[in-house]
């Protein structure tokens, strides 16, 4: 195995366990403790990973940003022309007669201004705001869920919003995130939405997350999503190299 393989296999083992140990890491790989300690240097001078003396670990929250809720009308004013970018990206994506689904959120929202070519589109969205936007659209059928509307993210929750998106089968999920972190993974502020959300992944064949890079290295209360769950991420070009490099081992495309 090349140096470089190897050290992307470590990188991936330290980011999905958290940590690693010299000596196992030497027995795996038939090499010196000594070979593997150049390794270790090497992740730790380039991807943040944080050496001890028997071993690393993946200092996830050194630099990370407690992030909480903010409405939707704030949000679609920051990093404006970032996000128009990124939904043009994203509705590249999108073929005549697909069923998609959108979660919420400003980003997610500018999808709906870049369809081009199609004339029929099933859109499952869980924002009333992004449905009233759609219905706009004489080639969009539109699918909301019942429950009870949170008026701060103009989001659906609860038991029955959950139970009518089981019914459906989804081409692409399109996901809006607050937070992105390498451990951490998806992270989200409110824990009554993050039932509704995952059930919007677990009905879609492709996954795509959808956001400007001001999200990432931050965390907030409730996980929602591994990041290996996506197909692919559709981003700025400042994603950090080590979203890049974790991408590439778990087969991301990024966008």
């Amino acid at each position: 195995m090349l140096y470089i393989d190897r050290r992307k296999e470590i990188l991936a083992t330290i980011t999905n366990h958290g940590s690693v140990k010299v000596a196992d890491l030497a027995k795996a790989y038939d090499l010196s403790e000594a070979t593997i300690r150049r390794d270790l240097k090497y992740l730790a001078e380039h991807y943040g990973v944080e050496m001890t003396y028997g071993g690393a670990f993946l200092n996830d929250s050194r630099n990370y940003n407690h992030i909480t809720e903010m409405n939707i009308y704030t949000k679609r004013t920051q990093n404006l022309e970032q996000k128009k970018i990124i939904a043009q990206k994203a509705a590249q994506l999108i073929h005549d007669g697909d069923t998609i689904a959108l979660n919420s959120g400003s980003t997610v929202e500018l999808i709906l201004d870049y369809l081009q070519d199609i004339t029929h589109l099933n859109v499952i969205t869980l924002s009333l705001t992004v449905g009233a936007k759609a219905a706009r659209f004489p080639f969009i059928d539109v699918y909301m869920p019942g429950g009870k509307l949170r008026s701060v993210s103009g989001a659906f929750y609860g038991k029955d919003s959950e139970e009518f998106l089981k019914k459906f089968s989804v081409d692409k999920a399109f996901f809006g995130v607050v937070a992105v972190g390498l451990k951490s993974g998806i992270t989200h502020p409110v824990l009554e939405e993050v039932n509704s959300n995952r059930v919007l992944l677990e009905i879609s064949n492709k996954k795509y997350l959808v956001s400007d890079t001001s999200k990432f290295d931050k965390v907030s209360l409730v996980k929602m999503a591994d990041l290996e769950e996506f197909d692919g991420f559709v981003v700025d070009d400042d994603l950090p190299e080590k979203y890049r490099t974790y991408a590439d081992i778990n087969n991301i495309r990024i966008i």
